[in-house]
């Protein structure tokens, strides 16, 4: 994975299209790309494992593809580095989604699904779900192999909304069963992303390059609300829960760079996370 960072830099060519996820490295928006737009983006993650505090790096590689204005598909490959040892690839992820409705719609709906296909040792937050209890109540816990896969299905109904041309809004309804056990887990993430600074287009065509487009804050909340085995929750002591803030650039060549930190809640969550993103948006 460290050598994607070489795929990045041989994309040319940008565009103006505003991906799914603003300015937050977890909720999505309704926002799309338009027909033929095509984004790589490949996102790290440094921090602490929860409990015995091993020091990680995980990434993401994002493939994403825009079918039509509305309708979008995205491939994935995970990895993390465990204590500066060696990278180990995880797994994959499989993800489409589609907006209903023409922006101007209040909180457009957006529904996606993904097929996960990964290690349980994989380290990359992508979203919290569940809750912290599970083993609890009598039954032992079954040895876990890290190497074991996991193979799930994961469902999410996105709302979005654009409060102005500057700030916009995304909250997202997550379901996720395991595909083996038939299990279900359920989180949520919400999130806003507010323009400090946009560039006029006219000023855009004629600069170019690596001038400033844009650039925007984001700043979300996400955790998990509990499964079908024990219940719906939101208590600190039985779930994690995160808030997280970045600042994302964009540049008019279609490049992109968002770097911020996620913050756990609760005792079950990891402490602090670094994150950073960087991406190119191309026809």
């Amino acid at each position: 994975m460290v050598c994607a960072s070489a795929i990045l830099a041989i994309i040319a060519a940008g565009s103006n299209a505003q991906a799914g996820n603003g300015a937050n490295f977890v909720t999505y928006d309704h926002h799309t790309g338009k027909a033929g737009k095509t984004e790589i983006k490949l996102y790290s993650d440094v921090s602490r494992t929860a409990g015995d505090g091993e020091r990680y790096t995980a990434q993401l590689l994002e493939y994403e593809r825009s079918l039509t204005d509305q309708w979008v598909i995205a491939a994935y490959l995970e990895s993390h580095d465990l204590n500066g040892d060696s990278w180990t690839a995880d797994g994959f992820r499989l993800e489409t989604r589609y907006r209903l409705f023409d922006y101007g719609t209040p909180f457009n709906p957006v529904v996606y699904l993904e097929y996960i296909n990964k290690k349980e040792a994989a380290l990359f937050l992508r979203e919290a779900t569940g809750r912290t209890d599970e083993h609890d109540g009598g039954e032992a816990e079954e040895h876990e192999d890290p190497d074991e896969r996991e193979h799930e299905l994961e469902a999410k109904l996105i709302l979005g909304h654009d409060f102005s041309d500057r700030l916009r809004f995304g909250f997202n309804m997550i379901g996720e069963v395991n595909l083996k056990s038939g299990n279900w887990e359920f989180g949520y993430a919400a999130g806003f992303t507010y323009t400090l600074f946009e560039r006029e287009r006219a000023e855009r065509s004629q600069q170019g390059g690596w001038n400033i487009k844009e650039v925007k804050l984001g700043a979300e909340l996400f955790g998990g609300a509990g499964d079908s085995v024990k219940g719906l929750t939101l208590d600190s002591g039985k779930t994690e829960q995160y808030a997280g803030v970045a600042l994302k650039t964009e540049f008019d060549n279609g490049a992109m760079l968002m770097i911020g930190g996620t913050f756990g809640l609760t005792d079950a969550s990891e402490d602090a996370l670094f994150r950073a993103a960087v991406g190119w948006e191309f026809d």
